[in-house]
């Protein structure tokens, strides 16, 4: 009786000038071994708020709790990608807040922008001296503690948003960050990829040889536009007689995916609708939009504060849905846009404004006004939503999706009410009425499908604490304990 032969947990192929690829977990690594399919864990950041002022209600909270619920504007896209039945909404939470010396546990000082990021990602109170940084870890990195094991990246941390499009137009400095990890007694910052084509030679080239003649080498191939697939392709054709059908079958759809990627990255057309420029070279990022300061409306129909991160997040979103089918990663954290974000939405959903600017004018005011910044909102949803589209159509090798084995969030700056900075009854300058949006079914996460819950006076980070436990991982985070338990079967 013949046998297949079983390969080691993490294979490679080799290609050109020691050109090295991962490759995705296939059956026969699994044969004799008793695995699992890997649980997988992310984080998204969507730096807006979710209502308008002087409305006591939002069009983001459905109307009725339990499965099946109603699908609001701000929600379209859930509906859209037919992915209900994986996602839960969970509404009514709430970020304590304090003056400087009398900050509550897990809470926030009075002053508002970029203060409620440290808090909620981390579960430890942010600092009382005006200092955005988190004073924990945040959750991606407790995470990647836990699930990494032998995975070629520990984390993935990825931004959208390009750059700050304010003053000197940086990388935004601590807003534009979402991951701090602990190293002794300290907790250090860590900067996110913002550039697709980085952060895609830096997934799928992560091996250099270590004879420069054959380094560098391999890295003029790279700029020359050879294919990553093409350049394994001799060692994977050997490799593909030996597999049976499955795994034939997984491989091949994992070149075609590769090839799918490159292909997007190297686009030479430009969208058919929106503001954006892009280098000539096609394998380059699209360019840094300039700055645009408050209220010019003419910077942002020119086309400032925008660097076509409508592809950025496409592209980005199919890394990380390539680094979990190819376990190069089991933890990633996605920051879709800056706190107090000046991203221009015009190009996004027709908005002559920044995404910012919306929550507190909209254009029209009113309902419109309302309506807009939930169109922003809606974008965030989009593009999370198309993550957990397309890990729930990925095929795990024991026959489940990804989706099964995943926890994936989504998590707002702010929600709607009571501004202690202001005195302002209801401002999107508040940590009130927050929400936060949950996928994926890993350790029987959403056993009964999507749901929406109501958690009111619940802290937003037990939704994290949520996904955690999820995924495995048995933490609280910093001063915010509880989970969201009718989300956990």
């Amino acid at each position: 009786m013949s046998r297949r032969k079983t390969l080691p947990r993490r294979s490679f192929l080799r290609g050109a000038a020691g050109f090295t690829m991962a490759l995705p977990l296939l059956e026969s690594m699994q044969v004799n071994a008793g695995m699992a399919p890997p649980r997988r864990y992310f984080l998204g950041f969507a730096g807006t708020s979710i209502g308008f002022p002087g409305f006591e209600y939002d069009l983001l909270v459905p109307d009725q709790t339990g499965p099946g619920y109603d699908i609001k504007r701000a929600l379209q896209p859930i509906a859209d990608l037919s992915i209900r039945d994986h996602v839960s909404v969970v509404t009514g939470m709430e970020i304590p807040w304090g003056d400087a010396g009398s900050v509550p546990a897990g809470g926030r000082v009075r002053n508002w922008h970029a203060k409620s990021v440290a808090p909620l990602l981390s579960g430890v109170r942010g600092a009382d001296d005006g200092n955005e940084r988190a004073l924990g870890p945040t959750s991606d990195q407790v995470a990647a503690d836990a699930l990494a094991a032998d995975t070629t990246h520990r984390l993935l941390t990825y931004r959208v948003q390009a750059a700050y499009y304010r003053g000197s137009n940086g990388d935004g400095g601590d807003r534009g960050r979402i991951s701090y990890r602990q190293d002794g007694g300290d907790i250090l910052p860590v900067d996110p990829i913002a550039s697709p084509r980085l952060a895609y030679e830096s997934l799928f080239t992560g091996f250099v040889p270590p004879d420069p003649a054959e380094a560098a080498a391999a890295l003029t191939a790279l700029r020359r536009r050879r294919s990553a697939v093409d350049l394994v392709l001799e060692d994977g054709e050997r490799l593909i007689p030996r597999l049976g059908q499955t795994d034939r079958i997984r491989l091949e759809r994992h070149f075609d995916e590769l090839r799918a990627l490159e292909n997007r990255l190297d686009q030479e057309q430009p969208p058919t609708e929106g503001a954006c420029e892009l280098l000539p070279d096609p394998g380059e990022d699209p360019a840094i939009g300039g700055a645009v300061e408050n209220g010019d409306t003419d910077g942002y129909a020119g086309g400032g504060a925008y660097s076509n991160e409508e592809r950025r997040a496409e592209i980005l979103t199919d890394l990380v849905a390539m680094a979990y089918t190819c376990d190069l990663t089991r933890v990633a954290s996605m920051m879709y846009t800056m706190a107090q974000c000046f991203l221009n939405a015009q190009p996004l959903f027709g908005q002559p404004s920044d995404i910012h600017e919306l929550g507190h004018f909209g254009v029209g005011g009113g309902m419109v006004g309302l309506e807009a910044v939930s169109d922003g909102v809606g974008w965030h949803v989009a593009h999370f939503g198309r993550l957990v589209e397309k890990l729930r159509d990925t095929p795990e090798f024991d026959g489940s999706s990804l989706l099964d084995h995943c926890a994936l969030l989504l998590m707002f700056e702010g929600g709607w009410g009571f501004d202690p900075e202001s005195g302002d009854a209801l401002s999107v300058h508040s940590s009130e009425n927050m929400s936060a949006l949950i996928a994926g079914h890993a350790g029987g996460l959403n056993p009964d499908g999507g749901v929406h819950v109501s958690n009111p006076g619940g802290h937003p980070t037990q939704v994290i604490n949520t996904a955690l436990q999820a995924v495995g991982v048995d933490q609280q985070m910093g001063e915010v304990s509880g989970t969201i338990d009718s989300l956990l079967g």
